[in-house]
């Protein structure tokens, strides 16, 4: 995505999310948003025609109204017709994805996964989500997989925040270590 795609579409959900939580909205909002994330992801050609410049805008608002009439709130599809308006359709994804941000900024939410060399018990995964949460101050949705590449230890992935503390990588970072030292 284009940065000025991807700024539009900030812009635009930061409209739609404000105007959400001065109604207090944002929970309908959001689901109205998720309802036309997953029939795009279904459909892809809707997008596609949303795109196309040979139909028209009057066409491409038709259809809107066709596929979200009764399955998403007046107001977000009032919103989807704007952004054909001012020819944004194609950011329509990204406006609900920063709409998600958004909204779990205002929940004080986030995702973390953790990837282990073995599986973990439901108590080390809960264990792990309480301490994650106290470090974070917000409420952590955790998923986990298994890597045995890193040999031991664990990597978390907490937003746009790694913590790395693999066995893998410890003893690269010694490796790397002994290699400088014998250079000196």
């Amino acid at each position: 995505m284009a940065s000025g795609d991807l700024r539009a579409a900030r812009r635009y959900s930061t409209a739609l999310f404000r105007m959400a939580v001065k109604r207090n909205e944002v929970d309908e909002v959001a689901a109205s948003l998720a309802t036309v994330t997953e029939a795009v992801a279904q459909s892809p050609e809707l997008m596609t025609v949303l795109h196309h410049p040979r139909i028209s805008r009057e066409r491409k608002k038709q259809l809107l109204k066709q596929v979200f009439e009764n399955r998403v709130r007046a107001d977000v599809e009032h919103f989807l017709i704007l952004l054909v308006d001012k020819d944004r359709a194609e950011i329509i994804p990204n406006v609900a994805r920063q709409f998600g941000i958004l909204l779990d900024e205002h929940r004080r939410e986030t995702d973390a996964e953790a990837i282990t060399a073995v599986a973990l018990t439901d108590a080390q995964k809960e264990a792990l989500r309480q301490r994650l949460q106290a470090a974070t101050g917000y409420s952590v949705r955790l998923t986990t997989r298994v890597d045995e590449k890193i040999l031991g230890g664990l990597i978390v992935r907490v937003g746009d925040r790694l913590i790395d503390g693999s066995s893998a990588t410890q003893l690269q970072m010694m490796r790397e270590q002994l290699r400088r030292a014998k250079v000196t």
